[in-house]
């Protein structure tokens, strides 16, 4: 009984603890990653306006069979369990809002900066995440970077490439 008790109390602790050290870990994180491309080179903020275009360039839509991507609108499209609407258009910027049946909903977005001296424009990707005080949540959130990260990177890279076969 003693030993039950011990474990008890030492589970209790230790959960504690960690929810402790989780609190220091920030409930917003953003992802960010970003390429430069040709200022002349609109196909590349096209490709990522028009939804239906996300399977020729976004790594997590490259090897999914199209008739397991169902394109609900010009501003919703669901994949697997995921859906993705558009939640705002502008002229440079397009945000999307990603929810998974699962899961907490993502905020992506997508942006040209324009350099006014310059041959090239800048191409951001970002992901904003909330994340809950769960301590399994917010530990889970310092390996986002190097599952999500790494995907932004190849789908800047696919855009940039697709942009470059066109001109060719």
């Amino acid at each position: 009984m003693r030993l039950i008790k011990l474990a008890i109390l030492s589970f209790i602790i230790l959960f504690l603890l960690v929810t402790v050290i989780s609190l220091f870990i920030p409930s917003g994180i953003r992802i960010s990653k970003a390429t430069n491309i040709a200022a002349e080179d609109t196909l590349a903020f096209s490709n990522i306006k028009n939804l239906a275009n996300w399977k020729n360039w976004h790594p997590a839509l490259k090897g999914i069979p199209a008739n397991e991507i169902s394109i609900l609108s010009d501003s919703g499209i669901k994949v697997r369990g995921t859906t993705i609407f558009v939640t705002e258009r502008k002229s440079d910027e397009l945000i999307t809002r990603m929810a998974a049946d699962d899961g907490q909903p993502v905020v992506s977005g997508f942006k040209t900066i324009s350099h006014q001296q310059g041959d090239s424009s800048t191409l951001q990707w970002y992901m904003d995440f909330k994340l809950r005080w769960y301590p399994w949540e917010k530990f889970r959130s310092l390996f986002y970077e190097n599952i999500y990260g790494v995907q932004m990177e190849q789908g800047l890279s696919n855009l940039k490439e697709l942009g470059n076969a066109s001109r060719s």
